[in-house]
């Protein structure tokens, strides 16, 4: 099967975007999210890119035009988030507090600043659903992370579609919190570089230059030590779906709003204030 039939195949059995969506894609510049905003936009999906300036150097730069360059040879709007502008200073000062303070690790920082960007401005776009590039590899990952830290429960939004539903009041219009899905669910990495090689993409491959030192890294490599099959991956992931209702009775979250920034929250104050009371 190709990757554009299991990306609409998976779309259709878990009911990810309806035709009528405004479909919001999570740019990084990277092999993932550049493929599924094709495929999304080939398929006839109403779609929009939504890339944050992270001010990673040289790195960011480069994505940047590589996406303007891109979305714009495919026609597709492209919205440019300046974190600078967002939160006053980029990625690398707002980790660097972070580690000192709070003895927090890079990737973890990251993406809860994201999280709470990309869900802020995707409701600016008024976006129905947030698309993000997350694969079948990465979702592995998830579930063994949270299996060795003996916490499982923490997976139990780790599924096609995540975090819920999309508040609307009884007219119709938008909540706080913008569905994200992720289409490339159940497509294995090396099947992506393929896909994004032979359309010739001009981007990057290589990974975030800040991704080193961290949890999800050293879970990657033990991972690619154990050769595991992209069929053992699919099983490791499938298997986990089956018992995700279970967690989801044991954690029993439910969204309400931060009573620092009203933003969506699963408690008082969110994660994101949390570091922003930091800086």
């Amino acid at each position: 099967m190709d990757m554009e039939k299991k990306i609409a195949e998976t779309i259709k059995k878990y009911k990810l975007i309806k035709k009528k969506d405004k479909v919001v894609v999570a740019l990084s510049g990277g092999k993932d999210s550049t493929s599924v905003l094709y495929i999304l936009n080939k398929l006839g999906y109403n779609v929009e890119g939504l890339m944050i300036d992270l001010y990673l150097g040289e790195w960011s730069e480069i994505h940047k035009r590589n996406m303007k360059k891109f979305c714009d040879g495919i026609g597709v709007p492209l919205m440019i988030v300046d974190l600078k502008k967002e939160l006053g200073q980029g990625i690398c000062f707002i980790k660097a507090v972070l580690k000192q303070k709070k003895g927090l690790t890079g990737c973890s920082v990251c993406g809860t600043v994201k999280r709470w960007i990309l869900n802020k401005w995707a409701r600016k776009l008024k976006g129905d659903v947030l698309v993000t590039g997350h694969n079948l590899d990465d979702e592995t990952q998830n579930v063994l992370m949270n299996f060795l830290k003996g916490n499982v429960i923490l997976g139990a939004n780790s599924s096609p579609a995540t975090g819920g539903e999309i508040n609307k009041d009884s007219n119709g219009n938008h909540g706080k919190f913008v569905q994200r899905v992720k289409p490339l669910f159940f497509v294995p990495e090396g099947e992506i570089r393929k896909y994004a090689e032979a359309k010739k993409f001009e981007i990057m491959y290589e990974r975030c230059p800040c991704a080193f030192g961290t949890y999800r890294v050293d879970t990657r490599a033990w991972m690619d030590s154990l050769g595991l099959t992209d069929g053992a991956k699919k099983k490791i992931v499938e298997n986990f779906q089956k018992i995700i209702p279970k967690l989801k009775k044991q954690q029993n979250r439910e969204l309400v709003i931060c009573e620092g920034c009203g933003e969506p929250s699963t408690g008082k104050i969110c994660n994101a204030c949390k570091i922003f009371e930091c800086l």
